[in-house]
């Protein structure tokens, strides 16, 4: 995009600007070109520094941008004071994303949109345009976005592989489940316990692979080989080297009956 985010030169009778930054960022998520920048509003883009103005550009031409940009006329407004904050309903969609995944840490791409109350569509523009942003503003953050989990991770090479290692080790790194999580997971340890075949739904499968609560090995769903070490059940966590060197995983015994506590 060619935009600049110049204000008017001083001397307008007005104190009213376009916040091009803001135009920008929309039109980018909406994808519109400069070209169809300058058909709605009758000014070229490399003018809009200077000539796009609420003087220069007409009310209906206000309103018809605005429609295309997908949001109201206000927010492509701005007022010139000290810590003018947007108002919440007026984000962008990429903000509103960026917000919604530090609450949500890792998430199906079709639960978020429905916990937004987006199209899938509205999704896939916004993960675009966020990941698009977090890499040009250097932020420490980056978007993971695949067909079943939608996520922020941290950039690489910011954190060392024993810093990493440091965190994990002292159960500071996200780990919460979700009930329906929880609920399944605890399901999947009973049946296998008892020796008796998964009835995991078949949605619910990507969503524990990704979570790293299933095994990555073996053709039906079981246990991730972490899961069972911090439940006691297994010797050794599935990174160390000898767990991952294809050593087999450990099972909890089928049928065993728990041992009888003191009386």
């Amino acid at each position: 995009m060619t935009l600049t985010d110049q204000t008017p030169p001083p001397g307008g009778t007005s104190a009213v600007a376009f916040d091009l930054k803001f135009l920008r960022e929309r039109a980018a998520q909406c994808r519109l070109t400069d070209e169809d920048l300058a058909a709605l509003t009758g000014i070229p883009t490399t003018d809009f520094g200077t000539r796009l103005t609420p003087h220069t550009l007409p009310a209906a031409a206000l309103f018809t941008l605005a429609r295309a940009l997908n949001t109201s006329a206000e927010s492509l407004l701005r007022q010139p004071g000290p810590a003018r904050r947007p108002a919440p309903g007026l984000a962008g969609h990429a903000t509103v994303l960026h917000a919604a995944l530090l609450e949500a840490d890792r998430i199906h791409p079709d639960d978020l949109a429905s916990a937004l109350e987006w199209t899938p569509h509205r999704l896939k523009r916004a993960a675009t345009a966020l990941a698009a942003h977090l890499e040009q503003t250097g932020s420490p953050h980056r978007l993971v976005h695949t067909d079943t989990t939608i996520h922020l991770t941290c950039a690489p090479d910011l954190l060392t592989g024993k810093q990493r290692q440091n965190l994990h080790h002292a159960g500071h790194t996200a780990a919460s489940l979700a009930p329906g999580e929880a609920a399944a997971l605890a399901r999947l340890l009973h049946h296998t316990a008892r020796g008796l075949t998964p009835d995991l739904p078949a949605e619910q499968i990507p969503r524990l692979a990704n979570r790293r609560l299933l095994d990555p090995v073996g053709e039906q769903p079981a246990p991730h080989p972490d899961v069972l070490f911090a439940l006691g059940l297994a010797a050794v966590p599935f990174t160390q080297p000898e767990a991952a060197a294809g050593h087999p995983s450990p099972r909890p015994a089928a049928d065993t009956p728990p041992s009888p506590g003191p009386r």
